[in-house]
């Protein structure tokens, strides 16, 4: 599977590295540019959506509202069709015994066995299922055993025509982004449409609404789907869509309360500023929108003094960044050598909370190059700057990164139990270290990135005393109750102790020019 942007010689291949099976039934030309009927012309289709739960997948209230994988599904529907849309995240019940023409499910490597769980029961009672999401577009082999039909990339170029080919009862066990035109535009959300099919009611302040105005990320970070699934083609929506959208999921979806008269929105981009000017651009559009926001943002821009004042402006309460690593070599590894500086990261952060924009930052721990010693520096770094709601995780080659065809080849990936796959258990190869003593200091870390001492510090040094002090007991809470089940996991023997540590694998860095979509 590709999109916009990917190269065909790794899209076209299997996560392990292997040719695509001949055996998967293929579009043929004809019927990829075959021209779509009327919409009208088309009989309504009875279509659920699912988002399901993956089994080890923790409980948040963080949460977003619905799946955007879903939500996009629903925006590009036509109107005759009728959606239900059911999310296990909330809880809520799954109706197999409705009579759908179509399931349609999405997949993330955490949840993808119980995604397939969902779908063998509906094909056991003939209902046709459709599954999608970024696990089975890298692993369509192993997805075609539980579904009728799986759906490679980006969907927004060829859900209408499988729409039209089972409406039609012709539907092919596959369908690939790359054999349709290339989706050079960001769809808007349809957050009515969404809010009428779901079972979620109108949320205050305290929750998030998801939002995307972007797609693709012209990096390269080897730990990171993106490249290889929606792209390196960086798409943007017009500032008028972007008003609009927010506009209407503020009707639909929001109500003022004594928490706060401003929603809460979630950009959930993969990188929110990639063009400056253009970033600027949208931050006077959501300055307009009187919206608070949280985005995943690069390093580079929040180093720049007036991005920053823009970005404070327009309400944005919480910048994410991949810091990944307190050490450069390791950022080179990472394919983030030329992002990141990481001598010039507590300046940053200091001078982003002087101007009223708190920094979360996501570490990772790679057991082919940290030691204990990095976990504690890593740790010593976090309480030093403060740094509200830290994320630390251990690295895990998800399927359609490169680090997962590269650790795949050389035999560095120890475990496919996918449900595994949750950034906290390790599935690489660990020869230095006992791999259950490895990840138990691990958890030691980051729960002592929690101290009573480090969320006194915390609370003191950030603006926004209550909420840091509220998620700063919830992180500490939790990450006991998973120090304790770490602890109360089944030890493995050391791997091949007999072994130097693993190699790190570098990834070539991009040398081609990345072309940004206007």
């Amino acid at each position: 599977m590709t999109s916009a942007g990917t190269t065909p010689d790794v899209a076209d291949r299997r996560t392990d590295g292997t040719p695509a099976s001949s055996s998967v039934i293929e579009l043929t030309p004809a019927s990829i540019h075959a021209p779509l009927r009327p919409v009208d012309s088309i009989r309504p289709l009875k279509i659920l959506l699912i988002t399901p739960k993956g089994k080890k997948e923790e409980d948040t209230s963080q949460k977003a509202l619905f799946s955007m994988a879903v939500g996009v599904l629903v925006s590009i529907t036509p109107a005759q069709h009728q959606i239900e849309l059911a999310d296990e995240l909330f809880g809520d019940v799954i109706n197999y015994d409705g009579d759908y023409d179509l399931v349609g499910i999405t997949t993330r490597s955490l949840n993808v066995n119980r995604a397939y769980e969902i779908a063998d029961t509906f094909r056991a009672r003939g209902t046709t299922v459709v599954l999608g999401g970024v696990h089975v577009s890298f692993n369509y082999d192993e997805a075609l055993a539980h579904g009728d039909c799986v759906v490679s990339g980006e969907a927004e170029n060829l859900w209408a025509t499988l729409l039209q080919d089972l409406a039609d009862g012709k539907l092919q066990r596959r369908y690939e982004s790359k054999n349709f035109p290339p989706v050079n535009d960001v769809p808007m959300i349809d957050y009515e449409r969404i809010f009428l099919s779901s079972k979620r009611g109108k949320v205050d302040s305290r929750k998030s609404i998801p939002i995307y105005i972007t797609r693709g990320c012209p990096f390269t970070c080897s730990f990171c789907v993106t490249p290889n699934f929606t792209g390196r083609l960086y798409r943007m929506q017009t500032p008028e869509a972007i008003h609009e959208q927010i506009a209407t999921a503020k009707r639909v979806w929001f109500r003022e309360t004594r928490y706060g008269k401003r929603p809460w929105f979630m950009f959930t981009d993969e990188n929110l500023g990639v063009n400056k000017q253009r970033m600027w651009d949208v931050m006077e559009v959501l300055a307009e929108c009187n919206i608070r926001f949280s985005s995943f943002i690069s390093l580079k821009f929040l180093d720049d003094p007036k991005t920053v004042e823009l970005l404070v402006k327009a309400g944005c309460a919480m910048a994410l960044v991949g810091f990944e690593s307190i050490n450069q070599e390791t950022l080179k590894a990472y394919n983030k050598g030329r992002i990141n500086t990481a001598a010039d990261y507590s300046r940053i952060i200091a001078d982003c909370r002087k101007a009223g924009l708190p920094i979360q930052c996501n570490f990772l721990v790679n057991p082919a190059i940290d030691t204990y010693e990095d976990m504690k520096a890593t740790m010593e770094f976090v309480v030093e700057n403060a740094l509200v709601m830290p994320i630390y995780s251990i690295l895990t080659p998800y399927p359609g990164t490169q680090l997962y065809i590269d650790y795949k080849a050389q035999g560095l990936v120890v475990d496919e139990d996918w449900d595994k796959y949750t950034a906290h258990n390790l599935v690489v190869r660990c020869d230095r270290y006992d791999p259950y003593d490895y990840q138990v200091k691990y958890m030691e870390h980051f729960l002592g990135m929690f101290t009573w001492r480090a969320n006194i510090r915390r609370v003191r040094m950030n603006n926004n005393k209550l909420i840091t002090t509220v998620t700063s007991l919830l992180f500490r809470r939790n990450l006991q109750d998973q120090l304790e089940n770490c602890k109360h996991g089944t030890r493995r023997p050391l791997a091949q102790n007999n072994l130097p540590p693993p190699p790190v694998v570098v990834s070539s860095e991009p040398t081609e020019t990345v072309v940004e979509a206007h």
